[in-house]
């Protein structure tokens, strides 16, 4: 939030503390409110144990805050050196501090043992109000973060926080009694390995204890810990002022107690006993025990007659939860929970390709299977053996155990469900749903779009347990959210079910799943009458999802295995690296970015950024000589694929808010609504614009070609019209500087390569890579053609070509950063060759594991 230097105030002489906002957010009016708030919140207070603010100045256009400089370390720093004795104080001292703050209407949210200040003298004081929220005048609530977002630190933060509701100042509450559980037992009360996983416990489970992690903690001070971290506000202290009498109180009665218990211990003298007393109360001792043994039988006796009648009551199963890690350099992306609830499949990218590996649950680490290059979307035969899934433009199957994949049928698809009849119901894109034998053969349609609702796609079915009746979901154009409905492969009249976020799967025992606003709902479901039955009920939170595939992170098995999560936690950054590989200079701040293009001037750069909170993408363009950058599109649709024209007068890109990928383009300047440039209807990628400006190369999405190559005439009254249409995947042209020679990616040798050829016609064609490679790139006097190898490595090939096109050996350049080497716009290139600007990770970018909850459901 801020860069602090210590100063020297030489009017008062005295030492002070002066926060900055950091350079590359002082442009973001949202970060100077937040600060300014900050200033006012902490000026407003006057008390010993929150850091005192003086003044709040601007220098050279930066804000900064002109503050007490407090001589001590962070509780963070000091935790491990406090006794049982301070740490009360330390609890009371803040507590008060935060009565101070909300007696003012200041909601700190963001309690932690980092923004406490331990004095040398022991004063504890409250820091950094940067995620304070003011009331102002008439109850109203000041906000700099949107309805529903969370702003806080993970694990200290409440569970209204976590969902994102309106946070008062029993928020703070619940985070002191974290910073007190974690102060007296050294751990946390919530232990998630990673931020959904803590954000689930927080919301769901009750913290153990305090006396089971450390038994010599008092009862009392447990009660009062516990009651700060109550679920529900309501029932927690209802002010920090009650919370510090309570504590005060508990150290006034342990005093005394101690005192009581050394007072007896020294001075008490044992009474003088006679022999008869003696006697006469061990008698009375062993009819008390026999008397006590009786009646332990009679009831163990009553108890078990009692069950013998009524039938033994069995608990319900425990809840079992654990998390599969990635391996070194990859990351997890979709995930399939086999029927039995022995094995997880899942995709991972790493190391230049995505595999298919699984995980069985008794085993400690999960295997690749060779040979599923590009796997996406997994799901299982329903005996558990097999794994579908899609790669490459075909359906396949393989084995878990290993061995050859095998094709069943040409698709590229979106969603996979396998019935115990031995057929599979497959969701192309753009299309309804397809029916095909698990051992092959030529697909049937089973569902068509429905032009009355304006339904753009059907997606994700999930075969019921009859493995008659399946539940899909339809997108529809102008419409976030997709409905379900449930139909079944005999009948054509379809129910409607839900409106969900994403998919909706089947889950036992007679209930579906599916996402509302990121959080995952089981509600009980009759199948004999497709409709849902009561109210449904939270089982997740904070559930990943990928709006334009309509996707959540999670995937079901009927053995009541349930797995979350996965991904990755981003931050990236735009750098420039010369020809030898070495740094030599950053564009923007970081970021969570995907594509790139560089402007005509090589001044701009329009990029794909993404809002982690949402899973929605815009357009951005970053002024690379001023270090800035500036939101370019405002719809709530993913877009990406950036691309300029030749002048810089456009930037062209794809929208999915037709419900599918269209071709839009809007005026670089950011003035003027969006247009739409391609016929809507299949999903449209654009991909580069020829240096005269006259055609744009682009991708169309086909049920049947899969990826081909298509051209879009600037001239309006001239229509598009394929460039390279077959039965392989042909992606990422690129033309050449003199419009001769188109490069692009095929896979028609069975893998990704690079091809060159002729434009326009077809009057040849070259290989010029051998081992692999994507995201070609021409030097723009055409003497060299760059692209990135598997192994993730810069490559570039001598091009010498004239009347006819002539090509040398690729060479490598540099190892690169890049994530995917298979995007289509991780990185871009000057005019002359000699830099290269690439989205690379920064910081401890870290790959999420999957969450497996076994009998979640119940």
């Amino acid at each position: 939030m801020g860069v602090v230097y210590k100063a020297e105030d030489t009017k008062l002489k005295r030492n002070v503390a002066l926060k900055f906002l950091p350079v590359h957010l002082s442009a973001s009016e949202q970060d100077k409110a937040r600060f300014m708030q900050e200033a006012q919140s902490a000026s407003a207070l006057n008390h010993p144990n929150v850091c005192t603010i003086h003044a709040i100045e601007e220098h050279d256009g930066q804000l900064f805050i002109v503050m007490e400089c407090v001589d001590g370390l962070t509780l963070r720093q000091k935790q491990n050196a406090i006794g049982f004795k301070q740490a009360i104080d330390i609890g009371i001292q803040v507590a008060d501090g935060l009565a101070a703050a909300h007696e003012k209407g200041i909601v700190h949210r963001d309690i932690k043992p980092e923004n406490i200040m331990i004095r040398k003298d022991g004063i504890a004081q409250i820091m950094d109000f940067g995620l304070a929220k003011l009331r102002a005048s008439g109850g109203k609530i000041t906000r700099l973060t949107k309805e529903g977002s969370t702003v806080g630190t993970a694990g200290y933060m409440s569970p209204e926080q976590i969902q994102g509701q309106d946070a008062d100042h029993r928020s703070d509450i619940f985070s002191l009694g974290v910073l007190l559980y974690e102060l007296f037992t050294g751990q946390l009360p919530f232990k998630g390995v990673h931020e959904t996983a803590l954000a689930y416990e927080i919301v769901n489970v009750d913290p153990a204890p305090m006396s089971s992690v450390k038994a010599e903690i008092d009862p009392g001070l447990d009660a009062i810990v516990l009651e700060c971290l109550a679920k529900e506000p309501a029932e927690r202290y209802q002010s920090a002022a009650e919370l510090s009498k309570e504590l005060r109180r508990y150290k006034r009665e342990s005093g005394r107690s101690r005192i009581s218990r050394v007072s007896r211990v020294s001075v008490a003298e044992e009474p003088a006993v006679s022999a008869n007393a003696v006697v006469k109360h061990k008698g009375l001792a062993k009819e008390r025990l026999l008397w006590a043994v009786s009646m332990v039988i009679v009831l163990a006796v009553m108890a078990y007659l009692a069950m013998s009648l009524m039938g033994e009551q069995k608990p319900p199963p425990m809840t079992v939860r654990f998390f599969i890690f990635p391996s070194d350099k990859t990351i997890i992306n979709q995930s399939a929970v086999s029927p039995d609830g022995k094995t997880v499949a899942f995709t991972a990218s790493g190391k230049g390709s995505t595999l298919l590996w699984v995980r069985p649950m008794s085993g400690l680490n999960a295997q690749p299977l060779t040979g599923t290059e590009n796997a996406q979307f997994p799901f299982w035969s329903p005996d558990s053996r097999y794994i579908g899934f899609f790669a490459d433009g075909k359906l396949m199957k393989v084995d878990q155990s290993g061995g050859p994949p095998v094709v069943i049928c040409d698709a590229s698809g979106v969603g996979g469900t396998w019935n115990d009849h031995g057929e599979i119901l497959y969701a192309p894109e753009g299309n309804g749903l397809f029916r095909v034998s698990a051992g092959g053969g030529i697909p049937k349609q089973v569902t068509f779009l429905d032009s009355s609702s304006n339904e753009s796609s059907h997606r994700w079915p999930s075969f019921l347990p009859d493995g008659n009746h399946f539940i899909y979901v339809a997108l529809r154009v102008h419409d976030e959210a997709v409905m379900a409905y449930m139909l079944s492969l005999a009948d054509t009249t379809k129910v409607k079910v839900l409106s969900s976020d994403a998919n909706v799967v089947f889950a036992s025992p007679s209930g579906v799943l599916f996402l509302k606003s990121r959080t995952l709902m089981y509600q009980k479901f009759d199948i004999g009458a497709g409709h849902l039955v009561g109210d449904p009920k939270p089982v997740a939170v904070d559930v990943g999802l990928v709006p334009r595939l309509a996707l959540g992170d999670f995937s079901y098995s009927v053995a009541n295995v349930l797995t979350t999560g996965g991904g990755r936690s981003v931050n990236r950054q735009y750098a420039w690296f010369d020809r030898e590989g070495r740094q030599i200079g950053t564009a923007g701040p970081p970021g969570n970015y995907f594509d790139i293009a560089l402007s005509p001037s090589g001044t701009q750069a329009a990029i794909q950024k993404s809002d982690l909170q949402t899973g929605n993408s815009d357009i951005w363009v970053i002024d690379i000589r001023r270090e800035l950058i500036s939101r370019f599109t405002f719809e709530p649709a993913v877009e990406d694929d950036p691309v300029w024209s030749a002048d810089g007068k456009y930037i062209y890109y794809s929208n999915a808010r037709e419900g599918t990928y269209n071709i839009y383009r809007k005026i670089s300047t950011g003035i003027g609504a969006p247009q739409m440039v391609t016929p809507a209807g299949l999903p449209q990628h654009p991909m580069q614009m020829s240096r005269d400006g006259k055609y744009l190369l682009y991708e169309v999405i086909r049920p049947k070609t899969q990826a081909d190559i298509w051209i879009l005439p600037s001239d309006s009254t001239e229509k598009p019209f394929p460039y390279l249409e077959s039965q392989f995947v042909e992606t990422y042209p690129q033309f050449s500087p003199d419009g001769k020679w188109v490069a692009y990616v095929s896979d028609e040798s069975g893998k990704n390569e690079i091809y060159v050829q002729t434009f326009p016609g077809s009057g040849g064609k070259w290989q010029v890579s051998t081992k692999g490679g994507s995201q070609p790139r021409w030097r723009q006097d055409g003497k060299e053609l760059f692209f990135v190898a598997p192994d993730l490595k810069m490559m570039a090939v001598e091009i010498r070509s004239g009347a006819t096109f002539d090509y040398g050996v690729a060479k490598p350049l540099f190892q690169t950063f890049i994530d995917n080497y298979a995007a289509p716009n991780r990185y871009a290139v000057t005019e002359n060759g000699q830099k290269f600007l690439i989205n690379i990770p920064i910081g401890d970018e870290t790959a999420n594991p999957i969450t497996v909850s076994i009998n979640q459901i119940q």
